[in-house]
């Protein structure tokens, strides 16, 4: 594998992607993956049930907005924390512990509605502090799974528990709606701590040894603290010039992709008027999109171009969200959708395959966490701009300076060499 460089070896030298049935056999990997698929679809359904029992019981769009600040505040505030903790301690007991404390509090708020009733300032605060467990949690899967799987299937591990894992939230949204229309939000919520516990039963059977952390020189030395952990997190970081890069040139795009996506109900609002079913379908366009683009990219190959394959996507996906602004014919917004989706599947993919692939296991966490800081960093002006925008000039300039945006930012990144460079060769 190279990090940086030109590579080794011809194409032809190189084996060939395993294919998913490959990785499903290797029980370990089937362990994380039924625990990843069964806690994503949970989480939607509860993600559905919080938001309408907030709105329904307030009347205000501001309170369902704070709902989205518990969700991605967490993540921005305890990111580096827990990539550090991540590469510290066992990452199979961390992910079993947040799991296992996410079922409890789940469990106390369908509780709490149900014997109680509504309180807001109890539903933002369990939702703040399950959050913050699945800010422990994701570091961890991410990083344990280069242990469960050989370097030449990280491609296909990586691609289908993306695609997977949206498709189960796509499922989940939908029988959140059901559940709402006829049971109540209660038993959403009480799914939703069961699939916590399952995903916890799981990565329990997952073998203990592969949860362990991989020890370098550095850790025969004297204890060291958590922000030694995390500086030395960041100074990898700045050491390896192109994960640095593509780390810096996401955090733009982010903010730029939640003013897309983050709005397509005010888009078929206002494009669309009395279509009922428009933004179901485009929704669905969107996560059916990232689930093939996640399994296509990872049957492709395109580890051997990662930096370049994630700049060049980030320019199509501009494109496409300047059409969707200009687009006033539903059949080619949802194609739009279903393409800017499937783009985001791949960079996904592609990303965390090549992550897990070059970066040695002892930071591994700690890298990883760096991206979702960056991530969800610019999520918060993301909204603030996409809203600003479309409440005073509309939906078609907030579509349009993001798609704009997208573009400057795709070419941006063409333009590091290091970042281009960036690949491996399993």
């Amino acid at each position: 594998m190279v990090e940086g460089g030109s590579g080794t070896g011809t194409e032809e030298a190189l084996p060939s992607t395993p294919p998913t049935s490959g990785v499903l056999r290797n029980a370990n990997f089937r362990r994380l993956y039924v625990a990843s698929v069964a806690s994503s679809g949970g989480a939607a359904v509860a993600i559905v049930s919080i938001s309408w029992v907030v709105y329904s019981a307030t009347g205000s769009a501001l309170d369902v907005s704070y709902v989205g600040l518990a969700g991605v505040t967490p993540g921005i505030a305890l990111g580096l924390l827990a990539g550090a903790l991540a590469d510290r301690y066992n990452r199979r007991r961390v992910m079993v512990l947040s799991d296992l404390s996410r079922a409890v509090l789940m469990a106390a708020l369908a509780a709490s509605l149900y014997l109680v009733g509504f309180h807001l300032l109890v539903v933002l605060g369990v939702t703040l502090v399950v959050n913050s467990f699945s800010a422990l949690f994701y570091p961890a899967s991410s990083a344990i799974l280069p242990k469960l799987v050989p370097t030449a299937g990280l491609e296909s591990a990586n691609g289908l528990l993306q695609g997977s894992t949206q498709a189960a939230q796509m499922l989940g949204s939908a029988a959140g709606g059901a559940a709402i229309a006829f049971v109540g939000v209660v038993p959403g919520l009480a799914v939703n701590a069961a699939t916590y516990a399952l995903s916890a039963a799981f990565v329990l059977q997952i073998a203990a040894t592969f949860g362990r952390v991989g020890t370098g020189a550095a850790a025969t030395g004297p204890p060291r603290s958590l922000r030694h952990d995390i500086g030395e997190g960041l100074a990898y970081m700045r050491a390896h010039l192109p994960i640095l890069e593509v780390t810096l040139g996401f955090l733009p795009g982010n903010l730029l992709w939640s003013m897309v996506t983050s709005f397509t109900v005010v888009y078929v609002a206002s494009y669309f008027p009395g279509s009922p079913g428009a933004y179901g379908y485009l929704v669905a366009g969107l996560g059916g999109g990232f689930a093939v683009g996640a399994l296509l990219a990872s049957r492709l190959g395109l580890r051997r171009y990662a930096g370049l394959s994630m700049a060049v996507i980030v320019v199509l996906q501009g494109g496409l969200a300047v059409g969707l602004a200009f687009s006033h014919v539903y059949p080619l917004s949802l194609a739009c959708a279903v393409l800017l989706g499937a783009g985001a599947g791949a960079i996904n993919m592609v990303y965390f395959a090549t992550m897990q692939a070059i970066v040695p296991d002892r930071v591994l966490g700690r890298v990883l966490s760096v991206d979702q800081v960056g991530s969800f960093a610019g999520i918060p002006a993301g909204l603030l701009l996409g809203g600003v925008l479309a409440a005073r000039y509309g939906i078609g300039l907030d579509y349009l300076v993001a798609g704009v945006g997208l573009l400057g930012n795709g070419f941006a990144m063409l333009s590091l060499r290091e970042l281009r460079r960036l690949r491996y060769d399993a």
